[in-house]
């Protein structure tokens, strides 16, 4: 029976090359060959590689985003960044449901609400924030240097003021004056709380500042969602864990809320900034709106500052959480 081309060049190989250290070259230049076909001249291939990866890529490669270079530049984006930032990367994957949704843009008004955390510790970067166009809601945390007064000026500009309220975290960073932790007993919370949110002027609802273990504790949920609806303020979830119950404690207390759809500056450069920016604009096409945090960095105000001037010629609308909010009450 006659041998097949394949069968008689491998024979040829072997007999030409029998010595361990010469077959172990040829096996080498074997490998790399077969890996440069698999990824370049035959794409099935490739791509099957590419979802043994995990179970991220595999989200993104099966979703409708109709771009594959967009989509291969979002596989990427989100490998590197839960890579480079492990503490990030439950706040990743919890994104990652709300991202693969983006298909194509809803016919009606398309909204962002857009929220600076952490205004308060540096008066420079505050100011430089609440110079920035459009209603942006700005976050201040309480009892800091220029918290009051940052606030005080953000109502004069016709801006919209929430508490950024300190909540315990699993990886046990500071929290600062008016942290909210477990070990409180309810009177201590809610003194606490009561305490940052005269701390605010002009306060018209909260978001966590960290919280990645508070927020997951029910009881407490449940005694600052009280407390919320006394005094007549909305909560935004910054969904900093998978396992946060704050937006369903809300809702049993009927308390105005909102989820945060994207981090605008995990990564405080250009690149990731316009990417998430982009991505936020993405979701808000496809489910009427979304809400984006990002904080008072050097790059990120500057990113902001020419990046909001584009907004009214892509059709969307910048609004206050507080406008968000009741245009979500009136489309229930």
């Amino acid at each position: 029976m006659s041998q097949s081309p394949l069968k008689k060049l491998w024979a040829a190989v072997l007999h030409q090359y029998h010595k361990p250290e010469s077959l172990l070259l040829v096996c080498c230049v074997f490998s790399v060959i077969m890996l440069v076909w698999m990824l370049f001249l035959h794409p099935a291939a490739g791509v099957d590689l590419v979802r043994a990866s995990g179970p991220t890529t595999i989200a993104v490669l099966t979703s409708d985003v109709e771009d594959p270079i967009y989509a291969g530049t979002l596989v990427r984006q989100i490998t590197s960044s839960a890579a480079a930032n492990p503490a990030e990367s439950i706040a990743a994957e919890v994104d990652i449901d709300i991202e693969v949704d983006v298909v194509e843009p809803q016919t009606e008004k398309v909204y962002i609400a857009i929220i600076l955390d952490d205004i308060g510790n540096n008066d420079a970067l505050g100011m430089q924030a609440l110079s920035l166009p459009g209603a942006v809601t700005y976050a201040v945390l309480p009892h800091t240097p220029h918290g009051q007064k940052l606030a005080m000026l953000a109502h004069k500009f016709g801006k919209e003021v929430m508490l950024h309220a300190p909540m315990s975290n699993l990886g046990q960073h500071p929290l600062g004056e008016g942290g909210l932790t477990p070990l409180l007993t309810e009177e201590e919370f809610t003194a606490s709380l009561l305490r940052s949110i005269a701390a605010v002027p002009f306060a018209k609802g909260v978001n966590n500042h960290m919280g990645s273990e508070l927020t997951s504790a029910r009881m407490q949920m449940q005694w600052l969602m009280r407390e919320l609806k006394l005094q007549d303020l909305y909560f935004v979830d910054s969904l900093t864990t998978a396992s946060s119950v704050a937006a369903e404690t809300a809702g049993e207390f009927a308390v105005p809320n909102l989820r945060r759809h994207v981090f605008l500056d995990n990564q405080a450069t250009f690149e990731n900034l316009d990417f998430e920016f982009k991505r936020l604009l993405g979701i808000a096409r496809a489910k009427g709106s979304a809400v984006g945090i990002g904080h008072p960095y050097p790059e990120t105000l500057a990113y902001l500052e020419q990046a909001l001037g584009t907004l009214e010629a892509e059709g969307i609308e910048l609004i206050t959480v507080s406008r968000m909010l009741e245009l979500t009450i009136s489309r229930e």
